[in-house]
């Protein structure tokens, strides 16, 4: 069995504080001690402490603790009044102890059902809520923004009086050769000739070789010893009993062990390689032409022996506009459509801001001709 710890309760009248637990009536107003809760001074209650925690526990002496007892006083069912477990009457009316049936634990259970009950029955006064602090000038402001920024975004950027002042243009011929090569690998390619082969590690295996024992380092858990921890119990009269209670204390044991470990070997693994010829178009050069008017064609193409023309042919079309400030700026766009400017007109040039599309417009602003910056 634990020590007994001296508890201690609080005067629901007058609000004294600290009444020791075997003090039955409140040294301050009088009033019976009643079913109230008894705490200790400590909290140590509603703790649990380790065995050298425990230097401001308030214990008993045995005197003491024989005195108040293990188990909860009890209530008279004639008159309602509190006894000491050891009185076998009731020190009001002298009824038996046997005759009445409620004790400590009892009467807190009814009180606080009743407190709880009582409380439910109260109207719910409901409290208005606070005034929330409207969100509409905020998300005001957040849309003119959004609207703003797509208003801005959907807009361009307008070049105007740009003076053509240059045309150019550029076309290209890639021009390949048939060309003989030699290479290997582990097979031939259509259209490949062999001359020669052989054998050649193609890969290396991992195989099996022998086991051999090799020592292991291992860890394991064993119980070392038993540590006391201690919990509180409201005995009901005033007092709480010390509950000691044992957990065992593990520590971490190291040994070794033998045990067998595969070793493996690499093993080379052989294949044919194959040297072979074959042919095959490359680009060796190009046949290009450009100028600046619009008299663009292709080059006229002279091709050697095992040349042909490769593809795709490239070409560009393109025109240089002067703006007040004498800068500079090259478009591109399609033969079609280059072919319809000419040196000194005055253009006017849109840039979407979103997408960076660009157009030739019209004096209203309507889209004429795509064109790209070089």
């Amino acid at each position: 069995m634990g020590r007994t710890v001296m508890g201690y309760w609080d005067c629901p009248v007058c609000g004294q504080k600290g009444v020791a637990g075997n003090v039955m009536n409140c040294p301050s107003c009088g009033r019976a001690r009643g079913d109230v809760q008894f705490y200790m001074k400590d909290g140590a209650e509603n703790s649990v402490r380790e065995e050298d925690e425990r230097g401001d526990i308030e214990y008993l002496s045995e005197e003491q603790a024989q005195e108040i007892g293990k188990n909860p006083d009890w209530y008279c069912s004639f008159c309602n009044s509190l006894n000491k477990d050891n009185a076998a009457f009731c020190t009001n009316c002298g009824a038996s102890r046997e005759s009445s049936e409620s004790n400590y634990f009892d009467q807190l259970k009814k009180r606080k059902e009743a407190e709880a009950a009582e409380k439910a029955a109260q109207p719910q006064v409901s409290t208005p809520p606070a005034r929330k602090k409207s969100r509409w000038p905020l998300l005001l402001i957040l849309l003119v923004g959004v609207f703003l920024l797509v208003r801005y975004l959907s807009g361009s950027n307008v070049s105007g009086d740009l003076k053509v002042t240059g045309l150019n243009w550029s076309r290209v011929i890639p021009i390949e050769q048939n060309q003989e090569f030699t290479e290997s690998g582990w097979s031939i390619p259509e259209g490949g000739t062999e001359v020669g082969r052989r054998q050649e590690i193609h890969h290396y295996d991992q195989v099996l070789d022998h086991y051999e024992d090799v020592e292991v380092q291992r860890s394991r858990d064993v119980l070392d010893h038993y540590e006391t921890y201690y919990t509180y119990r409201d005995n009901g009269n005033g007092s709480f009993e010390e509950i000691p209670h044992e957990r065992p204390v593990y520590r971490t044991e190291y040994y070794t062990e033998t045990e067998s470990k595969p070793v493996y070997r690499t093993v080379p693994r052989y294949a044919t390689k194959y040297t072979y010829t074959i042919w095959r178009w490359v680009k060796v050069r190009e046949a290009g032409a450009s100028g600046e008017n619009h008299d663009a064609f292709w080059p006229e193409l002279i091709l050697e022996e095992n040349e042909r023309e490769g593809s795709p042919r490239r070409e560009e079309y393109g025109f240089t506009v002067t703006d007040s400030k004498e800068k500079t700026e090259t478009w591109v766009l399609t033969e079609e459509d280059w072919r319809k400017i000419n040196l000194n007109d005055r253009l006017t040039i849109s840039t979407q801001r979103a997408s960076g599309e660009s157009w030739i417009v019209d004096e209203k602003g309507n889209r004429q001709i795509r064109v790209y910056r070089r």
